[in-house]
């Protein structure tokens, strides 16, 4: 069961240099669908960071921030075995989206 925050691989091999993890935001409303919407987690060189935009994560002692200018779907059998959950850092990551989403 693939969790909302949950951190992933990144499945799409081309991308994976830049960012290497995907963090799932789909809410579980949706947990019906064969889908979930993910951000990338990206290292510090590939990104011109913004502190609320683009909050930093420890991910298997990697620094890596959020870029959720960045969202896509990607098929379940592309999300087993999470490496890390960021559910404690939720706030965090509503704030970037909310940013995105709504200016605020």
């Amino acid at each position: 069961m693939t969790r909302r925050f949950d951190v992933f691989r990144n499945p799409l091999k081309s991308g994976r240099e830049h960012r290497p993890y995907v963090v799932v935001i789909q809410h579980v409303f949706f947990d019906d669908l064969p889908t979930r919407v993910a951000v990338p987690l990206m290292t510090g060189t590939a990104i011109h960071m913004q502190p609320r935009l683009n909050p930093v994560f420890k991910i298997l002692g990697q620094s890596l921030h959020l870029s959720p200018t960045e969202p896509f779907a990607l098929s379940l059998r592309y999300l087993r075995n999470p490496v890390a959950n960021l559910q404690a850092d939720r706030d965090r990551i509503v704030a970037a989206l909310d940013l995105v989403f709504t200016g605020i």
